[in-house]
C-alpha cells in the first residue's frame, strides 16, 4: 500500500474514532461506553503499529480538544498512545487471515488494553483526576471491562470476517 492511502485511511480511522468516542458514546464521568476501539483495532490490523498508535494517540487529543468532557488530562492519551501500540504489535500480519492464531492475538491483546489498560490505567487516571473514592469507582469499571472485552473481541471479529478478503486486498495494495 503507497504511502498516500496510508495517510488517507488514518484520517479515517481519526475521524471515526472521535466520532464513535466523542459523539456516539455513553460517558459519565467513570466510565465509556463506545465503539471507538473499531478504527484503532482496524487501523492496526490494516496499517501496523506505527499507524495504529498515532491514530489512537490523535484521536484522543483531537477528541480532547473538539469535545472536552473535562480538563485535558495526558494520561488519558498515554493509554490511548500504549492501546494503538499494542493492538499494532499484535493483530498486524502481512497475510491477513481470520484464522485461530488471529482470534487468539485477538483475544490476547484485548485482555491487554481492557485490564491493564482501561482497567487499571484509566481507573488510576480517573481516581487522581476526580479524587474519587476507589470502592465505588473500581467496581464499575470491572464490570464495565467485563462486558465490553467480548463486546470488544465479537465485533472486531465479525466485522473482520464479513471484510476479510477486502481487508487483504488493501493490505496487500
Amino acid at each position: 500500500m503507497n504511502k498516500s492511502k496510508k495517510i488517507l485511511l488514518c484520517a479515517l480511522f481519526i475521524a471515526s474514532c472521535v466520532v464513535l468516542g466523542r459523539i456516539l458514546s455513553i460517558r459519565t464521568s467513570i466510565i465509556t461506553i463506545g465503539f471507538s476501539f473499531v478504527p484503532i483495532m482496524l487501523g492496526a490490523i490494516i496499517l501496523g503499529p506505527k499507524y495504529s498508535t498515532f491514530i489512537a494517540t490523535i484521536s484522543d487529543i483531537i477528541g480532547s480538544l473538539l469535545f472536552p468532557t473535562g480538563s485535558y488530562f495526558f494520561g488519558f492519551t498515554i493509554t490511548a498512545f500504549l492501546t494503538g501500540l499494542t493492538y499494532g504489535l499484535i493483530l498486524y500480519r502481512k497475510e491477513f487471515k481470520v484464522d485461530k492464531n488471529f482470534i487468539i492475538r485477538l483475544i490476547i491483546s484485548t485482555i491487554i488494553v481492557t485490564c491493564l489498560y482501561n482497567g487499571v490505567l484509566n481507573t488510576v487516571w480517573i481516581i487522581i483526576i476526580n479524587k474519587s473514592a476507589s470502592k465505588i469507582v473500581i467496581p464499575i469499571r470491572i464490570v464495565k471491562q467485563l462486558i465490553m472485552a467480548p463486546i470488544k473481541i465479537i465485533t472486531i471479529s465479525s466485522l473482520c470476517k464479513i471484510m476479510e478478503e477486502r481487508l487483504q486486498k488493501l493490505i496487500n495494495d
